[in-house]
């Protein structure tokens, strides 16, 4: 039992990947107050969990329905973060603070679910390789190891994220505005591997 749950555990935290979602997470949250990022950490989190848990019930039978693949997953998912990766080469150049919308009210400005759900909560944290992995492990293992395991990994996820606070504390604003077009160009990259990746599958699948 032991060993068939690692078999479980470990793949899926390797797909999920916590790490490389700090740096985005450390990014998209740098001008919160240190509740609203708690508050972004949590929606983020219970959202994902939520979508690989309802993937590891019915995922597939959906998909199916709806005619979707896996590769339409991975498309749809790279073209949202490639959005968000020219987005955050922009601000590298043009911090928050210097933007028109800095002007906005403060209950307008900020809010967590504004990227609590996307792109923190799907497709980084719930991406399409994580959707696949669920799919494919509740087809081939019990379904309440799954569930399991995917708990224990969200719940690991949440706390390296919630440790952000220290990067914050080290690098200070330039080190993040830094840090931002940095992480732009590889999301960029990244999302763009994923649409490739996505398409050559689909290629192949034909």
């Amino acid at each position: 039992m032991a060993i068939e749950f690692l078999a479980i555990l470990i793949p899926m935290f390797i797909i999920i990947e916590p790490f490389s979602v700090l740096p985005i997470y450390l990014v998209l949250t740098r001008d919160m107050e240190k509740q609203a990022r708690v508050k972004t950490l949590k929606y983020s989190v219970i959202f994902a969990s939520a979508v690989l848990i309802a993937f590891a019930l019915v995922g597939k039978a959906i998909l199916d329905y709806l005619s979707v693949s896996i590769e339409a997953l991975m498309i749809s998912g790279g073209l949202l973060l490639l959005v968000v990766g020219v987005t955050m080469l922009y601000e590298g150049d043009t911090p928050r603070s210097r933007r028109k919308d800095a002007e906005e009210p403060d209950d307008l400005k900020h809010r967590p679910e504004d990227i609590a759900f996307v792109p923190l909560g799907t497709p980084m944290l719930a991406g399409p390789g994580a959707i696949s992995v669920v799919i494919i492990l509740t087809g081939t293992a019990d379904i309440p190891l799954v569930l399991a395991s995917l708990v224990i990994v969200m719940l690991v996820s949440a706390l390296i994220l919630w440790r952000a606070d220290l990067i914050f504390e080290l690098i200070g604003n330039a080190g993040t505005r830094a840090l931002t077009r940095v992480m732009g160009f590889i999301t960029s990259a990244y999302a763009v591997q994923m649409i490739l990746d996505g398409v050559a599958d689909y290629a192949a699948s034909l």
